[in-house]
């Protein structure tokens, strides 16, 4: 097992940590100061000079050190930090390139062209994921952000009561680009290729920073073509075991999205002290794809279509602007207000024709679709003068998310089909309000305590035509414990505990109605439609940690989690009003569990003489179990059981550096309801990449991506009392080869 190999590399660095700690890696999380100690130094000895001799006075140089704040280390909420320095270091062209290699982090198989979902812990719908604080519009897509344009990464696997409550799994907040540190200009030119499929790329990045103003600029053109295949064999049982199905498929699907980014920023200071953020992101982009299906049936009832083709046409436009001002009052303490804004457009075309076993057409659709998404958001937070042993922070967050989408699908009259069109409008919206106060009580230099207590108000409302409007309410009051204790006598050693109150709200395509209907529908392709009756999800949680320091940035840290969850959202599938239907459905309550590590050493400090090769590895085991749902492999849907990653840079020259990433990811069975299971795949990626830098400001590099080239293997199943159905599905993603060129102006 995958793990096993890589236990020896953790107990290496656990004993590398023992080591007397020299200096703490500085990754810095928030604007906090430098904390900068001095010592005068000690008078020099002066002899006696005779008064004919010239005097001469040598000066002993004053040596202030700074040392950098560290947040995952000296906060008291624990927080993982992700430099913007180590987002770059393989050069990923994608934000969700880099996402997958970080400690407790997984990315799902998202639909060809569009990025996967981001989890923590396993669990992607549990996951909260943030841009600069406030969520992500519906329907983001994560591969239109570049390394370029993200500040920091910070993982929050306990929550904190100034940020919402629903991270039942844990908080990645994505901080975009912000204050310019240094005046620059940097080009980048990227060219990748996978399975003879291109995708060029451009960036741009401009800093420029004076006294009372600086601002970034960040921009970036890309061309993303790719080429999407599967496998797959279908097969019934009846109640006795004997088999009577057995169908082949096969998936073809190819297409290109193109792509344009801007994200600006402007910071201002202001009179008084007073400061002002500007911030947007932009990203406008256009993804054709075309599939084919083909089916064979060797044993049992034919399909109605044998052949399907589809062809969507999407034109995508997503906005985010935010300003934020902070004031400082003399005696008051420091206020800080934000309001933000978000609009996502997506205008959607899609065609599918289906063809019968003697080849004729029987099946042509039409539907045409405009999804708004928008958001409209405020904060802000008081945070009052230090007090004794008190940090004291109160604020607010309010907000609005509105999802209107037309929908018009035209069947044609085609086989002896009647001609029907249908307006399948929605409108669907959800509105926040949520108080917060939090304490960071400091009792000694070894032992500190943060309380927080958040109260959010969530109403959901949906309406569309031929359907009857729904009106739902829900309050939540979470409060939040971390604690922060650093062992006596040791300067390394210290252990973490959070207790919390987590939610999980459904999300507005949930709460939508409105079905899409499926081609050949049956248990196994049904019709998706949401559900606007949900309620939210609530959940208790622990975390523990035990974390250990050594030199040089050397780090282990080793923990725990368990959640119990009320009112887990499920899928159901039942036939209704003679379709095949899947739904989300509040049923039972569920428990998930699961151990962490996290560690960071140099090889040369494991073994005297080794090359000066930086190590990074991660793991975590995940485990749930669903009330209701009989075993075995009975767990939260799509919950990852086992993620590992191992990290591994070279500075061999010093021009070149040459660098790996493995990640693997654990999948097989889970069994969602008593009637329903999927087969998750397991992943083995292997990154590659190879730098050399002929100068200061100029960088080459060759990149591999999926070096092993492994065949997923993925599937479902359906059981009732006419027997049991699956499918089972099989690919191989294409290996890839990425040429970039990065040139400082």
């Amino acid at each position: 097992m995958p793990c096993r190999r890589m236990l020896p590399l953790a107990i290496a660095i656990a004993l590398l940590c023992a080591t007397p700690l020299a200096s703490a890696q500085s990754t810095q999380a928030q604007s906090a100061p430098v904390q900068a100690t001095s010592a005068p130094a000690p008078a020099p000895s002066v002899p006696a000079t005779p008064a004919n001799a010239t005097a001469t006075t040598d000066l002993d140089s004053v040596s202030v050190q700074g040392e950098r704040y560290d947040a995952r280390r000296d906060d008291t909420a624990t927080r993982i930090v992700i430099a913007r320095e180590e987002l770059l270091r393989q050069g990923d062209t994608t934000l969700g390139e880099a996402l997958k290699r970080l400690p407790g982090v997984t990315i799902g198989s998202g639909t060809p062209g569009r990025s996967g979902a981001v989890a923590l812990r396993g669990m992607a719908g549990y996951t909260q994921v943030l841009i600069d604080g406030q969520r992500a519009p519906t329907g983001f897509d994560f591969d239109s952000l570049t390394p370029d344009m993200v500040e920091r990464i910070e993982i929050l696997r306990s929550p904190t009561a100034d940020l919402s409550g629903e991270s039942i799994a844990g908080t990645i907040n994505i901080v975009l680009a912000q204050t310019a540190r240094t005046d620059a200009r940097q080009l980048t030119l990227a060219w990748a290729t996978a399975d003879g499929r291109q995708a060029p790329s451009a960036s741009w990045r401009s800093s420029r920073r004076e006294e009372s103003r600086s601002h970034v600029l960040t921009a970036t053109a890309a061309r993303r073509e790719f080429l999407y295949e599967d496998t797959g064999l279908e097969r019934g049982y009846d109640p006795a075991g004997v088999e009577n199905l057995r169908r082949t498929t096969r998936l073809r699907s190819i297409g290109v999205r193109d792509g344009l980014t801007l994200a600006p920023t402007l910071d201002l200071r202001l009179a008084n002290d007073d400061t002002l953020a500007l911030q947007a992101f932009l990203d406008s982009s256009h993804l054709k794809r075309t599939g084919d299906v083909d089916w064979e049936t060797l044993l049992g009832p034919q399909l109605d279509h044998v052949r399907y083709r589809q062809g969507n046409d999407i034109d995508n436009t997503q906005f985010n602007a935010s300003v934020a001002w902070t004031h400082p009052f003399a005696a008051a303490g420091t206020l800080t207000a934000k309001a933000n804004a978000a609009w996502n457009r997506e205008d959607y075309l899609f065609r599918e024709q289906g063809y019968a076993a003697d080849g004729s057409l029987n099946l042509e659709d039409h539907t045409t679709a405009d999804m708004d998404v928008h958001n409209l958001g405020s904060s802000g937070k008081w945070s009052l003068p230090q007090a004794g042993r008190h940090q004291v922070q109160a604020g607010w967050d309010a907000g609005v998310d509105r999802r209107r989408e037309t929908r018009v699908q035209h069947l044609f009259p085609v086989a002896g089909n009647q001609e029907w069109i249908s307006d399948l409008s929605f409108d669907a919206q959800i509105r926040r309000l949520a108080a917060y106060a939090q304490d960071d009580i400091t009792f000694s230099p070894q032992w500190s305590m943060y309380l927080g207590l958040r109260w959010e108000t969530i109403e959901t409302t949906s309406d569309g035509s031929g359907l009857a409007a729904v009106r739902n309410r829900a309050s939540v009051l979470s409060p939040v414990m971390q604690s922060l204790w650093k062992m006596p006598g040791s300067d390394k050693d210290q252990v973490r505990l959070a207790l919390s109150r987590t939610f999980k709200a459904p999300t507005l395509a949930a709460l939508s109605a409105r079905p899409y209907t499926s081609t050949n529908n049956r248990p196994l392709n049904p019709d998706v439609r949401g559900n606007p009756g949900l309620e939210p999800e609530l959940a208790t949680g622990l975390d523990a940690a035990y974390e250990r320091y050594g030199k040089d940035g050397a780090r282990l840290s080793v923990g725990g989690y368990v959640r119990r969850i009320r009112g887990v959202i499920r899928t159901e599938t039942r036939m209704l009003e003679g379709r095949w239907v899947a739904f989300p459905a509040n049923g039972g309550d569920a428990s998930a569990w699961g151990l962490e590590m996290d560690a960071r050493a140099g090889l040369a400090q494991l073994h005297a003489g080794a090359p000066a090769i930086d190590l990074r590895f991660n793991a975590t085991l995940n485990r749930s179990r669903v009330d209701g749902v009989p075993g075995p492999d009975n767990r939260i849907d799509q919950q990852v059981p086992f993620s590992a990653t191992l990290g591994a840079d070279w500075k061999f020259d010093p021009e070149w550096t040459a660098g790996l990433g493995y990640t693997y990811r654990s999948g097989g069975p889970v069994r969602i309801t008593a009637s329903r299971g999927n087969l998750d795949a397991y992943r083995r990626e292997l990154d590659m990449y190879l730098l050399w830098a002929p100068a200061r400001r100029a960088k080459l590099r060759l990149a591999v991506t999926n070096a092993l080239y492994p065949t997923l293997e993925t599937g479902q199943w359906y059981l009732d009392a006419d027997g049991l159905q699956r499918i089972d599905r099989q690919r191989r993603p294409p290996v890839g080869v990425r040429l970039q060129w990065e040139m400082q102006l």
